[in-house]
């Protein structure tokens, strides 16, 4: 069965979208909804955002590297960091829970 989950804005169309001050509230919304299944273990995200949140390739919630929102792209257990040949993060493993 295909994975559908809320449909996320891309940036253009969030400025226009949202009021100031309400991207981390969407981008929470989002990952809360995506499935079990797809969606990694809870300290595993929180570590992949705070792994986010010093990097240089960081812009507000945005990966300069690859475009995603951050946030999106840690909640996903088979992303990894965008970060060529020396990711922060890789792909959450069957069976890791965290």
């Amino acid at each position: 069965m295909p994975y559908i989950a809320k449909e996320i804005l891309c940036r253009k169309c969030l400025d226009a979208a949202l009021p100031e001050g309400e991207l981390i509230d969407y981008l929470d919304s989002y990952v809360s909804q995506l499935p079990d299944d797809i969606r990694a273990g809870e300290e595993t995200y929180l570590a992949r955002l705070s792994l986010c949140a010093g990097c240089e390739y960081r812009s507000d919630a945005t990966c300069c590297l690859c475009g995603c929102y951050c946030q999106a792209r840690a909640a996903k257990k088979a992303l990894r960091c965008p970060i060529p040949k020396a990711p922060k993060w890789i792909e959450q493993t069957e069976g890791e829970q965290t």
